[in-house]
C-alpha cells in the first residue's frame, strides 16, 4: 500500500513511451486499430471457465462489474481473487511486474535502458527469497492461489489489447513476482523529498536552508510533480499509496450508536484506477474492500466484525549513508533491449545496499553515497493484511499490525463491539529526537540505529479515545519515541476532520460520504481575508478583489472566489521572492505553504507593492476563464494515450473538479494562471457502518475495468461526481440480490 518521481526518470521514460521510443512493429500493430466498444456481459465471457481450484467456485458480478468471489476454501477465494485480478487489470499488473524487475527496455527499446539500470539498481526483489521463507504455510498458500488465478486469467483469450499493441506475451505469475511489485508499491516516501532536497545542499546557504525547512516546514505533502509528463516522472513509484484520509467514530457520536469508518485514499490520478473493488467469501471469512492489483490483499477493507482503513504514515524507511573510502562491490546485469543488443551494465553495491549515488535521478554530488532501505531486508507483508481480513477485534488487529514492516501506515480500526483504535504500522530504526546535521549519515550512526527496530507496539495509538473518535491525514504522530521521519502532511486535512467530527453527535454514513466532498480550505480562507484588508487599506478595487472578498473559503468547482484567489496568488509568490533576501525553501510540492511563509517573511512595503501586481496580472486571466473548475481540471486517460496515433484511438473524459492541495477531496495542483488537469488526489471513496454489514459502500474514481473500450472503465464517474457510492453487501441474500451475474469456475481436471 503503499516513492522517487525524479526528472531523469521523466525524461526516459516519456522517450521509452513516446514516438520515437517505439519499436516500428509497434506502429504496424497500432495503426488502424480502434477499440470496439465492450459490454459487461462481452467482457465476462473472457473469463476463464476453469482454474487451479479444489472445488467450484463462483464470481458474481454487479453492473459496475465489481466482483464477489465465493469459494470453500480459502486457497480457493485466493485464487478467484487473482482471476479477478487478471481479468479486470492484466494490462495493468503487467506493467507494475515490469517496472519491479526493470525489464522496460524488452518493450520499448533503448530509450528505457537508463530506467532500467536505475531500477536494477534500485533492486525491488532484493530480499525476495529471504522474505518468501518467512511466510507461514497458510499465507504462502493464499499467495501461491492468487498468483495462479492471475495467471489463469493471463492464459485465457483473448489478451487485453496493450499485449498486441506492445507485442508482448505474459508469463506464468510467481509468489516471487507479486513480491517484487509488493517492494514496489513499498518504495520510501523520503526518496522524492532527497531528489528534490540533493541539489540544495551545493548551496551557500544550505545550512539555514535545511535549519529552515526542518524547523519550520518539516512537513511535506504528497511529492508527484504536476503537469502532462507526471505519470511519467512517477512511473517507479506510480503504484505507491502516499496520501489518504482516515478516521472511525465511536457509537456515542452517532444515530446509530454503532462506529462508523470512512477512508479515501489518495493517488495517481490516471485510467485504470490503482485500486479495484473486490468481496469475497470462503467457510472461514466475508469480506469487502478495496485491493491493489496484483497484490492479495485488502488495504482497506471490511468483513463481519470489523472495519479498516489507513493513509501513508511518510515514515523514513530508507537512510542515506556515506560510504567513502568503503570496499564495494561490482555487479553486472543484463537488460534485454527490444531490437537491439542486450545491454550489460555495472552497478555498485555495498553491505548497507545499492551506491545510489550512481543514478543521476538522485542529484548525489558524492560518488559514495548507499541507500540503505527497510525494503531491502526479509519481512513478511502479506501475512499482517492476511490476519487484518480475518481480525475479529482490536487486539487482533492490533497483532496483525503490529506485525507489519513497511511501507509505514496509519491503521484505523472499527469494531462491530463497539471499539475504535489507530496505531501505526511500521518498522522504524531508533533514530534519536533531534534533527540530523544532514541528510546522509555515518555507517557508524546506521548501524547504531538500525541494530534493533521499533514494531507498531512500541510506536503512539490510541484506543477509544475520550474524544469519540480517531483520524488520520498523514500528519506527524504525536509523541513519538523516536524520529519517524522529517516530513509529514501539513495540518490542514486532520484540523478540517477533527473540526468536523467534533461537531455532532448524531453523525451518519451520509455525514461521512458528505465529508469526503469536503472541499472548504480554512487556512486559505483566513489568508484571504488578511490580503483583502491590506489591498484595500492602500485604496484597491476591482472584480478580482471584489470576487475574494465574497469568498467562503470552497474551492467547489464553480466558485469564482477560489478562481479569484488562485489567480492572484501566482503571481503574488513570484512578486514575493523576487523580493526576498533570502531563498525560501519550502519546498515546490507546499505551494499554500510557500505562499504563506513569503508572506509572513515580507516587509509590509514590499508585500503591498507585490500584492498590487498579483492583482493587476490576476485581472485578465479573471475576466476569461469564469470558474475555479475551467481552470482546474480532471482527466482521466489511459496511459497509452500518450502515443499519439492511439490518442484520438482511446477513450479520455475531462472535466471541472473542485478541492485543491489541502482540502479533504484533495486535488492537487500548482498556483498557476494557466488551465490544468490535477493528476494526484482523491481516487477512491470507502463508508462502513458497524451497525449493519450490509451497509458497506466504496466508489473509484473511473472505473473497475482496464479494458480500452469496456463500458466499465469510466462507469464509475457520475457516481464520483455526484457523490454516489456502491452498495457492499455481506449477508448471503443482499450479495445473490444485487450481484445477479454468476461465473461459474471449475477445477481444471473437471473442465
Amino acid at each position: 500500500m503503499v516513492s522517487l518521481s525524479p526528472s531523469a526518470i521523466g525524461h526516459q521514460t516519456r522517450q521509452a513511451f513516446g514516438l520515437a521510443g517505439l519499436a516500428a512493429s509497434v506502429l504496424r500493430r497500432s495503426i488502424g486499430r480502434r477499440f470496439p466498444e465492450l459490454a459487461a456481459e462481452d467482457r465476462l465471457a473472457m473469463v476463464p471457465k476453469a482454474a487451479p481450484v479444489s472445488a467450484p467456485i463462483s464470481i458474481r458480478w454487479n453492473d459496475h462489474h465489481v466482483p464477489f468471489v465465493e469459494a470453500t476454501t480459502e486457497h480457493d477465494g485466493a485464487v478467484g481473487l487473482g482471476i479477478v485480478h487478471g481479468h479486470l487489470r492484466l494490462a495493468q499488473t503487467e506493467l507494475m511486474r515490469r517496472v519491479a524487475y526493470g525489464r522496460l527496455a524488452e518493450v520499448v527499446g533503448e530509450p528505457a535502458v537508463e530506467l532500467d539500470t536505475l531500477l536494477r539498481l534500485v533492486d525491488f526483489p532484493r530480499a525476495s527469497e529471504a522474505s518468501l521463507a518467512l511466510l507461514p504455510d497458510e499465507t504462502r498458500a493464499w499467495a501461491e492461489g492468487f498468483a495462479a488465478g492471475i495467471t489463469a486469467a493471463a492464459e485465457a483469450q483473448p489478451l487485453p489489447p496493450e499485449f498486441d499493441i506492445l507485442g508482448i506475451t505474459p508469463d506464468p505469475w510467481t509468489v516471487g513476482d507479486i513480491f517484487a511489485v509488493s517492494r514496489l508499491c513499498s518504495a520510501d516516501y523520503a526518496w522524492r523529498v532527497w531528489r528534490t532536497l540533493n541539489p540544495l545542499r551545493e548551496h551557500e546557504e544550505w545550512t539555514r536552508m535545511w535549519a529552515d525547512l526542518v524547523g519550520v516546514a518539516a512537513v511535506a505533502d504528497e511529492d508527484i510533480p504536476v503537469g502532462a509528463e507526471a505519470l511519467d516522472e512517477a512511473l517507479p513509484t506510480t503504484f505507491t499509496h502516499t496520501g489518504s484520509n482516515a478516521y472511525a467514530v465511536a457509537g456515542r457520536r452517532t444515530k446509530s450508536g454503532a462506529p462508523l469508518l470512512a477512508s479515501d485514499p489518495h493517488h495517481i490520478i490516471t485510467t485504470p484506477n490503482l485500486w479495484l473493488i473486490a468481496g469475497m467469501r470462503t467457510p472461514a471469512v466475508s469480506v469487502w474492500g478495496f485491493m491493489i492489483p496484483a497484490l492479495p490483499i485488502f488495504g482497506v477493507g471490511r468483513n463481519a466484525y470489523g472495519a479498516w482503513g489507513g493513509t501513508n504514515l511518510h515514515a523514513t524507511s530508507s537512510e542515506l549513508i556515506d560510504l567513502t573510502g568503503e570496499t564495494l562491490e561490482e555487479r553486472e546485469t543484463t537488460i534485454a533491449v527490444r531490437g537491439k543488443s542486450p545491454r550489460t551494465v555495472t552497478t555498485r553495491q555495498s553491505e548497507l545496499g545499492p551506491v545510489i549515488s550512481d543514478a543521476k535521478p538522485f542529484r548525489m554530488k558524492s560518488d559514495t553515497v548507499a541507500l540503505h532501505w527497510l525494503g531491502h531486508k526479509p519481512s513478511d507483508e502479506f501475512t499482517p493484511f492476511y490476519a487484518m481480513m480475518r481480525a475479529h477485534d482490536w487486539p487482533a488487529f492490533e497483532d496483525a499490525v503490529d506485525a507489519y514492516a513497511l511501507p509505514g501506515l496509519n491503521m484505523i480500526w472499527a469494531g462491530t463491539d463497539g471499539t475504535i483504535g489507530k496505531m501505526i504500522g511500521a518498522h522504524v530504526p531508533r533514530r534519536p529526537l533531534t534533527t540530523p546535521a544532514d541528510l546522509v549519515i555515518s555507517k557508524a550512526d546506521a548501524h547504531t540505529q538500525w541494530a534493533n527496530l521499533l514494531t507498531g507496539k512500541d510506536l503512539p495509538q490510541s484506543v477509544d479515545p475520550e474524544e469519540g473518535f480517531v483520524a488520520s491525514a498523514n500528519e506527524a504522530p504525536v509523541d513519538p519515541p523516536v524520529t519517524i521521519s522529517l516530513f509529514f502532511a501539513a495540518e490542514h486535512r486532520i484540523r478540517r476532520i477533527v473540526e468536523l467530527l467534533s461537531a455532532r453527535t448524531d453523525l451518519t454514513l451520509d455525514d461521512l460520504k458528505g465529508f469526503q466532498l469536503d472541499v472548504y480550505h480554512k487556512a486559505a480562507d483566513t489568508l484571504a481575508r488578511r490580503l483583502v484588508g491590506i489591498a484595500e487599506g492602500i485604496g484597491r478595487t476591482g472584480p478580482v478583489l471584489d470576487a475574494i472578498k465574497s469568498w467562503d473559503g470552497q474551492y467547489r468547482a464553480d466558485s469564482r472566489g477560489a478562481l479569484a484567489f488562485e489567480l492572484f496568488a501566482a503571481p503574488l509568490i513570484d512578486g514575493l521572492e523576487a523580493r526576498s533576501p533570502h531563498r525560501i525553501v519550502s519546498p515546490y510540492w507546499r505551494p499554500f505553504s510557500r505562499l504563506t511563509r513569503l508572506v509572513d517573511a515580507a516587509t509590509e512595503a514590499d508585500l503591498e507593492a507585490a500584492l498590487g501586481e498579483a492583482l493587476d496580472a490576476a485581472e485578465a486571466p479573471f475576466a476569461k476563464t469564469g470558474t475555479w473548475g475551467s481552470l482546474h481540471r480532471l482527466r482521466l486517460a489511459h496511459p497509452l494515450t500518450r502515443i499519439p496515433w492511439l490518442k484520438t484511438r482511446l477513450p479520455a473524459l475531462d472535466f471541472p473538479s473542485g478541492g485543491t492541495n489541502d482540502t479533504l477531496m484533495k486535488s492537487m495542483h500548482p498556483f498557476t494562471q494557466k488551465v490544468h488537469s490535477t493528476n494526484f488526489g482523491a481516487n477512491a471513496r470507502f463508508c462502513a457502518d458497524l451497525a449493519d454489514i450490509d451497509e458497506t459502500y466504496a466508489v473509484l474514481l473511473g472505473g473497475q475495468d482496464g479494458w480500452p473500450g469496456s463500458r466499465t472503465m469510466f462507469d464509475q464517474v457520475g457516481h464520483w461526481r455526484r457523490g454516489e457510492q456502491i452498495r457492499l453487501p455481506l449477508r448471503p441474500e443482499s450479495v445473490a440480490s444485487a450481484f445477479p451475474y454468476v461465473t461459474p469456475i471449475t477445477p481444471v481436471e473437471a473442465a
